[in-house]
């Protein structure tokens, strides 16, 4: 309901109700609790076939994990923008079959496996590697890593070096590095 009123100079003005107090705005808000609930309750949980449930939070980091080869990563990184092919793992595990150069002491702590990516196109010399740090509980798992062995292991990315690029000279990935580390047995 609208009310006039009247200043001192004799102008009218009419003032209407504030919208928290207008029907329309409370039945926005009744339809926004409803879609609300609705949607929250609807992603708490899913059943299979058996019936039992599971949550769409488990379902959901299944599905961050990456499952690529080295050439694949080394390539990314190769022929895109060091932005582009961060924005592909970034944040996401990663897992990945290939062979073992070295197991080591990690530079911070735990042990680093390395593995082989193959040398940079156009120069033999330029070793490309995945380095993988195994921390915790996995820590003992990377001493039974033998060089020349061929493994699949997972590990959160970390970051990459990217060498070359500079006037023609071809890219290529010096390493990339992966935390968490874990074997996929």
């Amino acid at each position: 309901m609208s009310k006039n009123i009247t200043d001192e100079n004799g102008n009218t003005y009419v003032q209407k109700k504030p919208f928290y107090k207008r029907i329309w705005f409370w039945a926005l808000v009744v339809v926004l609790i409803a879609v609300g609930s609705t949607a929250g309750s609807g992603a708490k949980d899913s059943s299979d076939s058996n019936g039992s449930s599971k949550t769409s939070k488990t379902a959901k980091a299944s599905k961050d994990v990456i499952k690529t080869t080295p050439e694949e990563i080394v390539a990314n990184y190769t022929q895109k923008t060091s932005s582009q092919a961060d924005a592909i793992y970034k944040g996401k595990t990663t897992q990945v079959t290939g062979k073992v150069l070295d197991v080591k002491d990690g530079v911070i702590s735990g042990h680093d496996v390395t593995i082989d990516a193959g040398t940079a196109e156009g120069n033999e010399f330029e070793k490309q590697s995945l380095s993988f740090n195994f921390k915790g509980s996995n820590k003992n798992d990377a001493l039974s890593i033998q060089p020349g062995s061929t493994i699949t292991v997972e590990g959160k990315f970390s970051n990459a070096m990217i060498m070359g690029g500079d006037d023609g000279d071809p890219k290529w990935v010096s390493s990339v590095s992966f935390t968490n580390a874990s074997l996929v047995k």
